[in-house]
């Protein structure tokens, strides 16, 4: 027997078939008022209920006379015809979506959410009818995934369509054909239909829509489907992004979000002081949910998906010098932040990612890592923290450029076409850089290496008349406070032998040009400009402002020395050789390096003095506010 058999008794008219059938009907009407086909006739008859039974003669009791028999099987035969016919009319389909919101701009092959077809009249449905959805972008080959739920698909309680519906492409178009002649006596069957399509080629901020269409095969009265509501209704089945899909910024430390990456003094090299550091922490953070997807989530609405999402960090300007790497114990942390107030709060906490192998891969000055999403939660934007250690043997050369990272969302395939991506990994990515607009990339400066300057100021210079300035600078990186004891002279042993951690604070020897900027009568950028010769340590090299500078003017000058612990020194005289003579010195102020104390308010409004402020440590600066109030 067809499975058909099973819901049209005149496909198999036997007695058992027809019997089994009444009972079925019987029983649910015994329990319910309303019921499909005939309902109405049992209840007009009184079948159901004792108090609507025809009555009997005296002693007949509960004998069934031949009247009574006779009025049943005329029900029987009028019931089952009436039935019949019910399931031979035409079903009616309710179009409908739900949408995937989460769409991401750089896939090749994005997932869109479900269009459905939910059956809400029961009827007979005639093999070869077919549905069409018409998709306003083409969906990818091979990509279709539907799904039939309800109790009179062919292969309930599997969902898996067999024997039932046959799905088949041509261009935007998915084709729903029935394979067999199908009975539906309940409501609330559904077809679902998911695709997936190259989001690249959809503008942001926008979608796929799907159209649903009924064509019987051939044409039959009533129409054995038909879809109600409003005629080619297109229903949004996907919305696609625009950038960014994740954001990249500093992570947190001591419990809040850094401002800035790491710096490096160059004549040191990469070492923890003061404010300069060896780590930096980056925080990547999805601006949606869903923009990191798992193997595991991807697989729960497309058995065809081969992977998770990836993201991987491009580092760029490394120098030869420094090696770059993943904290090794606790350098993941995802989700770590769980203070509501600051922005990089993560309510889901159940994002894990794990650092692939093999990595970092380094091409020259480039370091790559990528980490693979092994769990999320697919109802929040969630984030990790990266711990970065970064190391170097000895100083490093001036002139560095910043230590730059960017990001990008993998793997990464190649579209061949619309409709046929290289299709390797599904879901798969352009591997384009992202930011916070298209084609702009993060560049988020992590580590920037400083040159070893000193600033000088020279507050007053004079050349002109009986009016001269004598100017001199001295590289003061040799110094007494690292001297083994092997070095001793015959003047006398290193004073500071009893106390060798001295050693630890000796100035790194440096060599380099001063170049002195003369500034007089408000001329922009400024007066003059002299440079140098390189400047040994525990050298001074000294010149007349007439000659090196500019003669006949009077002003300042600021000097920027290639190299740390510069002193200067100004001999200002009048008619020095001639009768009333007059001199004067002064030693060059030490101006705090601009970039840890703005100009401007004056040196973090700890003023600019001779002596440098010491560089607190953020964190200490901030528990020292809290002890103080």
């Amino acid at each position: 027997m067809s499975s058909d058999a099973r819901f049209d008794p005149l496909l198999a008219p036997t007695r058992t078939a027809v019997k089994k059938l009444v009972d079925k009907k019987v029983g649910v009407l015994v329990r319910s008022s309303e019921f499909h086909g005939s309902t109405w006739l049992f209840q007009s008859i009184g079948v159901c209920e004792p108090k609507y039974a025809y009555p009997t003669k005296k002693g007949e009791g509960k004998k069934m006379t031949k009247k009574n028999l006779l009025l049943v099987s005329l029900f029987l035969v009028f019931g089952v015809v009436t039935m019949a016919t019910s399931a031979l009319a035409g079903t009616q389909w309710v179009p409908g979506s739900s949408p995937n919101a989460f769409g991401r701009s750089e896939g090749l092959a994005e997932e869109t959410g479900i269009y459905t077809l939910t059956n809400n009249v029961p009827g007979t449905v005639n093999a070869g009818d077919y549905f069409t959805v018409t998709y306003s972008r083409p969906p990818l080959a091979s990509s279709v995934y539907i799904v039939c739920t309800g109790v009179d698909w062919l292969d309930y309680p599997l969902t898996d369509c067999a024997g039932s519906v046959t799905a088949t492409q041509t261009g935007n178009t998915v084709t729903l054909t029935f394979a067999t002649t199908m009975t539906f006596i309940n409501t609330g069957d559904e077809i679902a239909v998911t695709v997936r399509v190259n989001a690249t080629l959809v503008k942001c901020g926008t979608g796929v829509t799907a159209t649903g269409v009924a064509t019987n095969v051939p044409s039959t009265t009533p129409n054995s489907i038909s879809i109600t509501g409003t005629p080619n209704q297109a229903f949004p089945v996907l919305t696609v992004n625009c950038e960014p899909t994740l954001s990249l910024g500093f992570g947190t430390e001591h419990g809040r979000q850094e401002a800035h990456g790491a710096f490096v003094l160059s004549c040191i090299g990469t070492k923890n002081l003061g404010e300069y550091s060896k780590k930096f922490t980056i925080n990547v953070d999805e601006e949606f949910a869903n923009a990191l997807t798992s193997f595991s989530y991807e697989l729960v609405s497309d058995p065809d998906a081969t992977n998770g999402t990836t993201f991987t960090l491009v580092f760029t300007n490394v120098p030869t010098q420094v090696t770059l790497g993943l904290k090794s114990d606790d350098g993941i942390k995802p989700c770590s932040t769980l203070w509501t107030g600051n922005p990089l709060y993560c309510p889901g906490g159940s994002l894990a990612i794990v650092e692939e192998a093999g990595q970092p891969v380094v091409s020259g000055t480039t370091y790559t890592f990528t980490f693979d999403v092994t769990n999320e939660d697919a109802g929040f934007a969630e984030s990790v923290d990266l711990d970065f250690y970064f190391w170097s043997k000895g100083p490093l050369p001036p002139g560095l450029p910043q230590m730059m990272c960017n990001i990008y969302k993998g793997p990464v395939d190649v579209a061949k076409t619309a409709t046929a991506p290289a299709e390797i990994y599904i879901p798969g990515f352009t591997g384009v850089l992202e930011g916070p607009s298209a084609g702009v990339p993060w560049n988020l400066s992590v580590v920037e290496f400083t040159d070893c300057l000193t600033t000088l100021l020279y507050p007053y210079l004079v050349n002109g008349g009986n009016w001269d300035s004598g100017l001199a600078v001295s590289n003061t990186t040799l110094d007494p406070f690292n001297v083994p004891s092997a070095l001793d002279t015959p003047s006398g042993p290193n004073p500071l032998d009893l106390q060798p951690y001295y050693g630890s604070g000796s100035a790194v020897q440096q060599t380099g040009p001063c170049t002195f900027y003369l500034f007089a009568n408000g001329t922009q950028p400024w007066y003059a400009w002299y440079t140098t010769p390189a400047v040994a340590p525990g050298s001074t090299y000294a010149f007349d402002m007439g000659t090196k500078l500019a003669p006949g003017v009077a002003g300042y000058a600021i000097a920027v020395c290639d190299f740390q612990n510069a002193h200067g020194y100004a001999f200002v005289t009048y008619n020095l050789f001639g009768e009333n003579g007059v001199a004067a010195n002064y030693v060059a102020d030490v101006l705090p390096m601009p970039q840890w104390y703005h100009r401007t308010p004056a040196g973090d409004m700890l003023g600019e003095t001779a002596v440098a402020p010491y560089a607190i440590d953020r964190y200490l600066e901030k528990l020292l506010l809290k002890m103080t109030y």
